[in-house]
């Protein structure tokens, strides 16, 4: 099993919408697949097909101090994903409470996620509020590879190499993707070469594009892939769903009858 984190140091970088449909797309490929929601806002469930946040998940554990909680909040997708929500908090004085504990435990969702029994090709996907935050300095200390989603904004370029120098510093595997990338900006353009010349081989050859289909499909609570398969982002994410299985490692052959 592989933990795999999904951050970006900037908001607006499509963090949910990856995660959600590489969690599908990697189940289609044949590999177990959980998805966990580290993320106050509880946007990925929209993403699966809720119509309405979940009230219970991860942070019910999280305040009742229980270890195994967590797992009776999780739901399963059309497309056999299983999810666990962050779930809702009552008040500011939660949320407050919550970053308390998370700072004072930075291994709690690592832990959490030991208690799962998933076979070697299995997946576990961390969605995440922007970094840096408690949030996801979980999902980091959790995960045996963090996958950085880099919108072409110069907010990105700025904040990039504090980003780079505190995985660095702690050891984690990493690796770079651009997102809402719109070729025909220029800005856009000389964001992404200015990336490919910092990061070198970290950045990954699979931009995902910027594309209308995206909101549409997140305002229907449907997984975009499956809305719209045959646009541009759509392959854009399936190249990038290959290369998470390629490292995950391929799911186990049915033998031949």
């Amino acid at each position: 099993m592989k933990t795999i984190a999904i951050v970006s140091p900037a908001g607006g970088a499509g963090r949910s919408m990856v995660t959600a449909s590489l969690a599908s797309l990697l189940a289609a490929r044949g590999h177990p697949v959980l998805a966990l929601e580290c993320d106050p806002r509880n946007v990925l469930g929209y993403h699966f097909g809720l119509r309405d946040a979940a009230r219970a998940g991860l942070s019910g554990c999280l305040a009742d101090g229980s270890p195994t909680a967590w797992a009776q909040a999780g739901l399963r997708s059309d497309d056999g994903v299983l999810f666990v929500p962050w779930g809702e908090q009552d008040s500011d004085d939660d949320d407050i409470q919550a970053g308390k504990l998370l700072r004072a435990g930075p291994h709690w969702l690592r832990g959490l996620i030991a208690q799962v029994a998933m076979p070697a090709h299995g997946a576990v996907l961390i969605d995440t509020p922007p970094w840096p935050s408690p949030h996801a300095g979980q999902a980091i200390a959790a995960a045996d590879l963090v996958l950085v989603l880099l919108p072409p904004q110069p907010e990105v370029c700025v904040g990039l190499r504090r980003l780079t120098d505190a995985l660095a510093r702690r050891g984690h595997a990493a690796c770079y993707v651009a997102t809402r990338l719109q070729p025909a900006r220029r800005l856009h353009a000389d964001i992404v070469t200015l990336l490919r010349a910092t990061l070198g081989d970290a950045m990954l050859a699979c931009p995902v594009h910027e594309d209308s289909g995206i909101p549409e499909a997140f305002a229907r609570s449907e997984n975009f892939c499956r809305s719209a398969p045959h646009s541009q982002a759509a392959h854009d994410l399936q190249g990038l769903a290959s290369w998470v299985s390629h490292w995950i490692g391929a799911p186990p052959q049915e033998p031949e009858r």
